[in-house]
């Protein structure tokens, strides 16, 4: 509907139009039939939401896509992810038993040949979190000795495939943390860093297996205990899941298509760069429309916003 511009600015006679019907509908009476009070709901719902879309389309100021959330379990992630590698390294062998649980991080700086495009740099090989053995723990102590168990744990593994790797060749970061943040944090490390002992890179997965019972000895050979033979519950196993071979190629490909991070400065510079929230890219108008924050200079200075509503008449 066109409306008349004798009478004055169009944008005033609309508002007072649609004053004038809000004044006219708080007088009406309501119908009766629950019916047809839902009906009439529904409609004038719809038509508040094309007038909050159409007053929306007023505004000139960008919008960002997205909003920091600090409490988000993701946010929290990352926070405590970098801070545990921002702990020393500790050598694997020289850890003595410690309260607490939490997230850590293994290193490999030896000469096995699969690992050569890795040994000696800051990225994990492996990364892992240990849980509190009490639930409700609320400082280091009576969370227990979990965090330590779990790297002692790893040593013992480690030590055991004596033709391939020496429990020397490995250090530790790790970070003792509130109960509740260790999976969030083991999460983003496992994202950021894709190491290829991990379970979830389906590459030299098996470190973590405590070994297959004897009703279970069809099992095949983890392709971890594949590559770094040892653990006496897997030499009994008959299979492999993975030939060597295809697991030593599938660590080559791996580590060319995600290189390790050579230092800490590489790590805190793709940290920094995964943080990036306000990008040129990164606001829209009222349309949803993709928009840069930075002005066209072509298109001169932003609207001033300043002047009152009630100065529109």
């Amino acid at each position: 509907m066109s409306l008349p511009t004798s009478h004055g600015d169009p944008a005033k006679l609309i508002v007072k139009q649609l004053a004038a019907l809000v004044d006219e509908l708080e007088s009406v009476t309501p119908p009766s039939r629950t019916a047809a009070r839902n009906s009439l709901r529904k409609a004038l719902t719809a038509e508040v939401s094309r007038l909050e879309q159409a007053v929306g389309r007023l505004d000139p100021v960008l919008r960002p896509s997205s909003l920091f959330d600090p409490s988000a379990p993701a946010t929290t992630g990352r926070i405590v992810a970098l801070t545990t590698i921002a702990q020393q390294r500790h050598p694997l062998v020289s850890l003595q038993p410690f309260y607490g649980a939490g997230v850590y991080a293994l290193y490999y700086k030896g000469p096995f040949d699969a690992y050569s495009l890795l040994s000696g740099t800051e990225q994990p090989i492996y990364v892992g979190k240990a849980d509190p053995k009490d639930v409700a723990a609320k400082d280091a102590v009576s969370q227990g000795t979990s965090l330590f168990d779990r790297l002692n744990e790893h040593r013992k593994n480690i030590a055991k495939a004596t033709s391939t790797l020496r429990e020397e060749d490995f250090d530790c970061r790790f970070l003792i943390v509130q109960t509740g943040y260790q999976r969030a944090a083991e999460e983003y490390l496992i994202n950021f860093f894709k190491p290829i002992w991990n379970n979830e890179m389906r590459i030299c997965y098996g470190l973590g297996k405590h070994g297959d019972s004897a009703t279970t000895r069809a099992n095949k050979r983890s392709p971890w205990d594949t590559l770094h033979p040892g653990r006496q519950w897997a030499t009994g196993l008959t299979e492999d899941q993975k030939p060597e071979g295809q697991i030593r190629s599938e660590i080559e490909d791996h580590l060319k298509r995600v290189p390790p991070h050579a230092t800490l400065e590489a790590i805190l510079a793709d940290f920094l760069s995964d943080l990036g929230q306000l990008a040129p890219g990164s606001f829209t108008t009222a349309e949803n429309d993709k928009a840069s924050v930075e002005a066209d200079p072509a298109v001169g200075d932003a609207p001033d916003d300043s002047v009152a509503a009630g100065e529109l008449f």
